[in-house]
């Protein structure tokens, strides 16, 4: 709690607010603090995402996706027959309906508020860019000690940046490269 007195830049501030962008983003910009942002919506999704007919569906979708991916490395450069397109495409509007089925059991016409279909919400984004840590409750602070410091990980990382991890993607040229070698 601020009292006054004193400059409020300090990187030892771990700053708790409820809107994104009414008080989150100035503490983040502004001063530099640490940021967690209560959001009830995680825990929503999260028992949501735990019920069993959440995870066929995520796992039909990832199943689904790697078919894909395979197939296409399979087909190669060249050009694609119309059967091949055909099976593309009945596989891509399987990929479609599980992902409605995701949105139907979310419980709104809208789906998560963290994800515009499978790419991340604007929201989701602005979490990512100006808040440490995100909770459903501020009772999840219960966990930890006062004394607690947190250290978030560097989510903002591109696929390039992130040498000697698992990278998401990869820059064309490195992939080339490595088929040369």
């Amino acid at each position: 709690l601020y009292s006054g007195g004193g400059s409020l830049e300090s990187h030892n501030v771990l700053y708790v607010g409820d809107s994104l962008f009414a008080d989150l983003v100035d503490a983040k910009r502004e001063f530099g603090w640490t940021t967690a942002a209560v959001t009830p919506e995680v825990g929503y999704e999260i028992d949501i995402q735990s019920e069993a007919s959440f995870v066929l569906a995520q796992r039909s979708i990832d199943l689904l996706l790697n078919a894909l991916r395979i197939l296409q490395e399979e087909l190669g450069t060249a050009a694609y027959s119309s059967e091949d397109v055909a099976v593309l495409d009945a596989l891509e509007r399987l990929v479609s309906k599980w992902r409605d089925r995701q949105t139907f059991l979310l419980g709104n016409p809208f789906g998560s508020i963290f994800r515009a279909r499978y790419q991340p919400s604007l929201f989701a984004h602005s979490l990512r860019r100006y808040c440490d840590l995100y909770m459903s409750s501020v009772s999840a602070l219960r966990n930890y000690s006062p004394q607690h410091r947190f250290y978030p990980a560097d989510a903002r990382l591109l696929g390039h940046e992130t040498k000697g991890m698992e990278p998401e993607c990869w820059a064309l040229e490195d992939v080339m490269s490595t088929e040369d070698q």
